[in-house]
């Protein structure tokens, strides 16, 4: 784990999160900042938490439609996801048989 401290809409933050992530997290920020910051300017909105709301909901409503939840009649499962299903199969196979 590394510590590391990030900055969203003048605050900071500090986090504890896997080597691996630090970038992405970080690049996330910024993301976060940049729409903070657009919405400050388009709509003239001083109040943090309500920029962070409009925030939260825009990438929100953007991951929602660029992945969106399968559902019953559209489950379209992806090899890890498949992969595990798998494994766990066996092992429930294993412990009924025992």
């Amino acid at each position: 784990m590394e510590k590391i401290h990030i900055d969203i809409a003048g605050r900071n933050y500090p986090l504890s999160i896997p080597s691996s992530e630090k970038t992405r997290v970080s690049a996330a920020a910024v993301i976060v900042n940049d729409q903070v910051e657009k919405f400050r300017k388009q709509f003239e909105i001083e109040d943090s938490i309500d920029l962070l709301a409009m925030t939260a909901l825009q990438l929100a409503s953007k991951n929602k439609a660029e992945n969106p939840m399968p559902t019953p009649g559209n489950a379209e499962l992806n090899e890890h996801q498949i992969q595990r299903i798998h494994h766990l199969h066996e092992r429930l196979t294993r412990v009924l048989e025992a």
